[in-house]
């Protein structure tokens, strides 16, 4: 699933793989940034590529090519990808399990919950564990579980032998552009994994 699309030859470095990159313009209302000025004159009509408003329309916009502008092109995809990032993790939702303050009947819903069969993605650090299916995402400290007696190891080994759960931890298939598309914001990561896969 794609949540906006540039449109140009080759590709821009760093595009996470949540924006689509196409030779092909398609209005299907999807945010999309054209890349080149002949292109774009090509595509809506001379008339409507102004210099110094380069937005088409409510979800178009254009930028010149690498080779007609370079720092514009550069600034423009970036601005593009950030913007995109931006809206995609608006809608993500944090919530932190603190298991010595929780009630008793809450922890015991949660733990049905990761270990039912409801599709979910687990996204794994040094310190925490965050899980997203659908609703929010729940955090989970592993220095609170070594603090409270809990084998972290147990917890993280039970959550991966789930079929239904997506487990990856911190050296896995993030890429280095994709942690710096997301801002440093680990909590989201399980989030993108859910929406895009």
């Amino acid at each position: 699933m794609f949540f906006g699309r540039i449109v140009c030859k080759g590709k821009p470095e760093g595009v996470p793989f949540y924006i689509e990159v196409t030779e092909k313009y398609v209005d299907d209302g999807l945010p999309t940034l054209v890349v080149g000025k002949k292109r774009s004159i090509e595509l809506f009509g001379k008339e409507n590529i102004k210099v110094l408003d380069r937005k088409i329309n409510e979800n178009v916009s254009w930028t010149y090519a690498k080779n007609e502008r370079r720092s514009e092109y550069e600034s423009d995809i970036e601005n593009f990808k950030k913007s995109i990032t931006s809206k995609l993790i608006s809608g993500a939702k944090y919530y932190f399990v603190n298991i010595f303050v929780e009630r008793y009947s809450f922890l015991k819903k949660l733990v049905g919950w990761i270990n039912s069969n409801k599709r979910k993605s687990v996204y794994i650090t040094d310190k925490s564990i965050y899980i997203y299916g659908g609703k929010d995402i729940i955090g989970l400290s592993i220095p609170d579980f070594e603090y409270a007696g809990i084998d972290p190891d147990k917890v993280i080994r039970k959550i991966s032998e789930n079929t239904a759960n997506s487990v990856f931890k911190e050296s896995d298939f993030i890429d280095e552009s994709l942690r710096k598309s997301i801002f440093g914001n680990s909590i989201v990561i399980p989030y993108i994994h859910f929406i895009t896969r």
